[in-house]
């Protein structure tokens, strides 16, 4: 099997990177940690577009073995550590890299599907469904990214979702809002008629929590013309 050169994709924050990797995983994700340039970066692949990892990154010195994350009253504690110790906090082990193949730092070119298709969807109760639908089989929801629209008129919440298989087209779902949302999760009920609303806190019992995830500017696999 040929290697490829994957997607790199920048998240605005270490908070934004720990939530990825550690909120509602029932197994944590591996974060990589490795040098771009000057750069120390944490990474983490949680995806697939035309057989081309995705890889979600963040700008920022590793200086231990563990990423530990904890969300206690809506306040979110993310460092890194050198062992584990707290049963409370949830931990991601950091896989320090020396060096990849030279192919992995080549922007891939020629890529047939080198985006995903974007799908508008009319409401957020739409969108949360199908971010949280894979907790009927017991396993972790699926995060929003939160972004730029294209002519950054609006901003852009939504996530990938491939429904079959063979089809070689991944879709992203997506919703607009107006302004950024100073929060990191929505929740959302389906035992009650309300609508999904963006928190801070994920302890209050009776609702599905959703991570928000916010990227650095635009998302350069989704083009949203708005």
């Amino acid at each position: 099997m040929q290697i490829k050169s994957p997607f790199f994709i920048e998240v605005s924050t270490i908070q934004d990177f720990g939530r990825l990797v550690c909120a509602f995983e029932r197994t944590p994700l591996l974060t990589f940690s490795f040098k771009s340039a000057k750069d120390d970066l944490l990474a983490t692949q949680i995806d697939f577009l035309n057989n081309i990892p995705v890889i979600y990154y963040v700008k920022y010195p590793s200086g231990g073995q563990y990423l530990a994350y904890r969300n206690t009253n809506g306040i979110e504690d993310v460092s890194i550590v050198e062992s584990i110790q707290n049963p409370s906090v949830v931990y991601s082990p950091i896989i320090s890299v020396d060096k990849f193949p030279p192919i992995f730092w080549r922007r891939p070119k020629g890529v047939k599907n080198s985006n995903y298709a974007p799908i508008r969807l009319s409401n957020f109760q739409s969108l949360v469904k199908i971010a949280s639908y894979k907790m009927i089989y017991e396993e972790s929801p699926l995060p929003l990214f939160v972004f730029n629209s294209t002519k950054k008129s609006k901003y852009v919440v939504g996530t990938a979702l491939n429904m079959a298989e063979s089809d070689g087209v991944s879709y992203f779902y997506y919703a607009t809002i107006p302004e950024n949302p100073n929060y990191s999760f929505i929740k959302y009920s389906s035992q009650r008629s309300e609508d999904p609303t963006f928190t801070n806190n994920i302890q209050e019992h009776g609702y599905i929590y959703i991570k928000l995830i916010k990227l650095l500017g635009s998302h350069p696999l989704v083009k949203v013309d708005e």
